[in-house]
C-alpha cells in the first residue's frame, strides 16, 4: 500500500492516490471556481459603481459579504473550512452593522473587520491554490480557478495597505482619494496595478515598508504566473505522453 495513504472529506475516509487523482466527492461536491469567479467580477465591478451612485460608506463590507458567501459554497470541501468561513462572514456582518449603528468609523472596529476579511481571503487563496496545484487537473475549472487565485492574491495585498495607511505606516502620493471611508477603492487599483507590472504612476507609494509590499507583490505576481503556465505545461505534457 505504498503510495496510498488516508483523507477524511466531509467525514469521510477515502485513499488518496499518489498521483494526486481528484477524489470523486471532492470533483463533485468541491472546488467550483465559477461561482468564486462570478463573485471576485461582481464585487469589483459592484465597489466603483456605489461610489458613483453614491449608496454609502457600508456599501463595501456589504458586497464583501456577498462575495464571501459565495465562495464560502464554492470552496466548501469539508465541514470545518465552512463553518470557519461562516464564522468570519458573521463577524464582518457584524463589524458592518456595528459601524452602522454606531454612525462613525472606529479605527478598532475597522481594523477587526479588516484582519477577518484577510483571514477569509487568504484561507480562499490557499484552498484554491491547493485544489489547483496538488490535484492537477487541466480543464476550464482549473483555469477559472488560477485567476481567482491572482484576484485574490491582488485582493489581499489591497487590504494589506489599507492596513499599513489605516495606522499611518503607508502613504500614498497622486490620483488617490483622500476620504478614508472611499481610499480602498483606489488601494485595490493601484494594488492590481503593482500585481500586473503595469506601472501607469498615477498612485505612487511612500515610505520604505510600503514600496517593501509594493515590489514584493510585483515579484510576486510575475512569479505566479510563471510557476502556473509552466505547471499547466507540465501537467498537459504529461497527460499526452500518457495517452
Amino acid at each position: 500500500m505504498s503510495g496510498i495513504r488516508r483523507v477524511k472529506f466531509k467525514g469521510v475516509y477515502m485513499k488518496e492516490i499518489e498521483k494526486h487523482e481528484i477524489p470523486p466527492i471532492i470533483a463533485r461536491h468541491g472546488g467550483n471556481f465559477w461561482y468564486l469567479f462570478a463573485g471576485l467580477i461582481f464585487t469589483f465591478l459592484a465597489l466603483p459603481l456605489s461610489r458613483s451612485l453614491g449608496v454609502g460608506r457600508y456599501s463595501m463590507t456589504f458586497l464583501f459579504s456577498l462575495f464571501m458567501l459565495v465562495a464560502i459554497w464554492s470552496l466548501s470541501v469539508s465541514r470545518r473550512i465552512f463553518q470557519l468561513g461562516a464564522l468570519l462572514v458573521m463577524g464582518i456582518s457584524s463589524i458592518s452593522v456595528i459601524n452602522y449603528v454606531v454612525n462613525e468609523l472606529n479605527p478598532i472596529v475597522e481594523l477587526i473587520g479588516l484582519l477577518l476579511m484577510l483571514i477569509f481571503c487568504s484561507l480562499s487563496c490557499w484552498i484554491a491554490a491547493r485544489n489547483i496545484f496538488i490535484w492537477h487537473k487541466v480543464d476550464l475549472n482549473s483555469l477559472i480557478g488560477a485567476f481567482c487565485v491572482y484576484l485574490l492574491l491582488g485582493l489581499i495585498w489591497a487590504l494589506l495597505y489599507r492596513l499599513l495607511d489605516l495606522y499611518g505606516l503607508a502613504t500614498f502620493s497622486g490620483n488617490i482619494n483622500a476620504n478614508e471611508q472611499e481610499i480602498f477603492l483606489d488601494l485595490l487599483y493601484f494594488s492590481f496595478v503593482t500585481l500586473a507590472s503595469l506601472g501607469y504612476g498615477d498612485i505612487a507609494p511612500i515610505g520604505g515598508l510600503v514600496r517593501t509590499f509594493a515590489y514584493l507583490e510585483a515579484v510576486i505576481g510575475q512569479f505566479y504566473l510563471a510557476v502556473m503556465v509552466a505547471s499547466l505545461v507540465g501537467v498537459y505534457s504529461n497527460k499526452h505522453r500518457q495517452e
